[in-house]
């Protein structure tokens, strides 16, 4: 809704929840930009793959070092920062008008920046001077070639201000109720991405076939810095194409604030986003735990197979929890603000039956068919099939955090909509030291590979979620679970064995026991997708499963307003 001046906090206290509903149409528009982002990832990691393959110690080095600048955008810009200016927007709005929240917008703007740019130069003064084994307990955390590591570490580091910056903007326009800016900005990262991996392929003689000789290391190396270049460029233009929706809704400019003083708040913001650091990102903390920890443990070639099957893994996750979570946060915030509490969990309840609905079968989907799925997307050019062996066993584990990560993540937003920051934070902390005891455990102890940190995630992921979930009501006060909610979510797992059945017979069909060439991997991951989906939906209707009604409605009236 387009910035209106003048209006006074008593007329915008309505608006605050009324300019947030069609929460389903906006998570729509959310998940399909998101999905278009994330088809071009596939496509940029697909290329990496057939140009660097599944022993290169330049891609490891490249992928361990992204994981760094990655993580802060995870943390700081996404998870924290994002999260608390939404907070405390919300209630600036409500409280005092949108001229304030501009001017608390702008000053969390300022000195955020400041911060962001220390920050920066600090990480990159420890990456420069950290030895290259950590202390007393010799494990190369670095790498066998911790070279490559630093100098791309230090190349990606200040995309971290970039990137921090763009989630801030993209944050305050979805508590003005925009989201396609917002959700179409981390596109960008990808297009800038493909288009400099086209010019390699380019300006380097290569090609799509497997070279008979490997790229040299130093030319890889070159490679990795031109990449480098590319994400900063990325960064200014995630920045830039926000700026005329933030001039739309009323987020730049001047003029007076009606005596509010934004100083207070914009520091309540990054205090609050201190310990959202952890709390709304313990997922994104165990991933970078465990690259940093395969990076040190696993033999070459182990990272990229793990990073390949994190991005796959992803997929599901940014289309449904994350889409999701982002649409529904700002209403979430707005009904605990209001104190709407009963309104507040039917509205958690909902989202998480949606989004079980959907993450169900996902995980499932891409347990039958992560060997076919990694073969179509990486078996190419110098990638082998021993690379895609190891990736589709990491995504196999992987794939059963799904469900617990968007629940985490939707059951912490209940916990910020009604200022309870510090549960989510104690129970992070716990899971973070469980993650790493684990990735010990099964890697170096019972010498699993990349699919050991895989299954170390999906594990962390559930305990978190079995720990947070009875708090809604005792540490909350939150009405109890929806009538018939565990009820319907048992039907749902029912579809879910249906459509896992359904995938694994024609994969087992057209691929037998004889190992997946591409043509054979295609068709047995076109039919395994096109077999799950009829099935489920045959099983949602025969179990009458409410959210399969939803849909067949939402369509009817699709076909009756149409042309």
């Amino acid at each position: 809704m387009p910035y209106r001046p003048g209006v006074s906090s008593t007329q915008e206290s309505p608006r605050v929840v009324a300019r947030h509903k069609g929460l389903v149409g906006r998570t729509l528009i959310v998940s399909a930009l998101t999905l278009v982002s994330r088809v071009m990832g596939y496509a940029r990691e697909s290329v990496m793959a057939a140009i660097f393959g599944d022993k290169s110690i330049v891609n490891d080095a490249f992928i361990a070092a992204w994981r760094v600048p990655n993580l802060f955008r995870r943390l700081l810009g996404e998870g924290a920062l994002s999260t608390s200016l939404q907070t405390k927007l919300t209630e600036v709005d409500h409280d005092h008008g949108e001229a304030a929240g501009r001017a608390l917008f702008q000053r969390t703007a300022h000195v955020t920046t400041w911060i962001l740019m220390a920050l920066c130069l600090l990480s990159m003064a420890v990456v420069l001077l950290a030895p290259d084994t950590v202390p007393y307990f010799g494990w190369r955390w670095l790498g066998q070639h911790p070279e490559p590591f630093r100098d791309l570490t230090l190349r990606l580091l200040p995309y971290v201000v970039l990137v921090c910056l763009s989630a801030i903007f993209s944050g305050a326009l979805q508590v003005r109720g925009e989201f396609r800016v917002s959700s179409l900005a981390p596109a960008m990262l990808n297009v800038v991405w493909i288009a400099t991996l086209a010019w390699l392929i380019w300006s380097h003689g290569l090609g799509w076939g497997r070279n008979p000789e490997p790229t040299p290391q130093a030319t890889q190396l070159s490679m990795a810095r031109t990449l480098c270049w590319a994400v900063l460029g990325s960064g200014l233009v995630q920045l830039a194409i926000q700026f005329p929706a933030m001039r739309r809704h009323g987020l730049l400019g001047g003029g007076p604030a009606g005596g509010f003083n934004p100083v207070p708040a914009a520091w309540e913001v990054l205090r609050t986003s201190a310990p959202l650091a952890i709390g709304a990102a313990v997922y994104q903390i165990n991933v970078m735990i465990d690259g940093l920890m395969a990076y040190g443990m696993l033999s070459e070639g182990g990272v990229s197979a793990f990073h390949y099957a994190t991005r796959i893994q992803q997929f599901p996750v940014a289309l449904i929890a994350t889409a999701a979570t982002a649409a529904v946060f700002p209403s979430l915030k707005a009904l605990g603000h209001t104190g709407r509490r009963e309104e507040l969990r039917e509205l958690h309840d909902r989202t998480q039956l949606a989004v079980c609905y959907l993450a169900l079968p996902a995980s499932v989907g891409l347990v039958v068919l992560a060997g076919p799925i990694c073969t179509v997307l990486f078996q190419h050019g110098n990638y082998t099939a021993d690379g895609v062996g190891r990736a589709a066993g990491a995504l196999a584990m992987l794939s059963l955090s799904i469900l617990p990560t968007g629940a985490v993540a939707l059951t912490s937003r209940a916990y910020y909509a009604l200022g309870d920051f510090k549960t989510p934070v104690r129970i992070a902390v716990a899971m973070l030291a469980v993650n790493t005891c684990l990735n010990a455990l099964l890697v170096a102890g019972l010498g699993l590979d990349a699919d050991g940190f895989g299954l170390s995630t999906s594990i962390t992921g559930w305990l978190n979620l079995l720990w947070l979930w009875p708090g809604l009501r005792s540490r909350l006060g939150l009405p109890g679970t929806r009538q018939g909610f565990f009820r319907r979510l048992g039907r749902m797992l029912v579809a879910t064995l249906v459509c896992a059945a359904a995938a694994w017979g024609v994969r087992t069909l057209v691929l037998g026991s004889a190992p997946a060439g591409g043509l054979r991997a295609a068709a047995a991951l076109g039919g395994g997708i096109a077999a799950a989906v009829l099935s489920y939906g045959a099983a949602s209707h025969w179990l009458g499963l409410e959210e399969w009604r939803d849909v067949l409605e939402r369509i009817r009236r699709r076909r009756r307003h149409s042309p």
